[in-house]
């Protein structure tokens, strides 16, 4: 998916925390960018890929 179709269609998303809404977008961003690829290799850190864990189970 393109970043901008990606843009339109989840950069609106309303959690009730802008930093919960900064993180959802930026997740979203980075693994449709690198579909298919290990999660070790989507986020370029140790402590964006534990960050992407414990947002999955909020």
């Amino acid at each position: 998916m393109s970043p901008e179709r990606y843009e339109q269609n989840f950069g609106t998303c309303e959690l009730g925390d802008q930093r919960l809404n900064h993180r959802a977008f930026s997740i979203g961003r980075s693994l449709s960018e690198k579909f298919g690829q290990a999660l070790s290799t989507v986020f370029e850190t140790g402590k964006d890929l534990k960050r992407a864990y414990e947002f999955s189970v909020m």
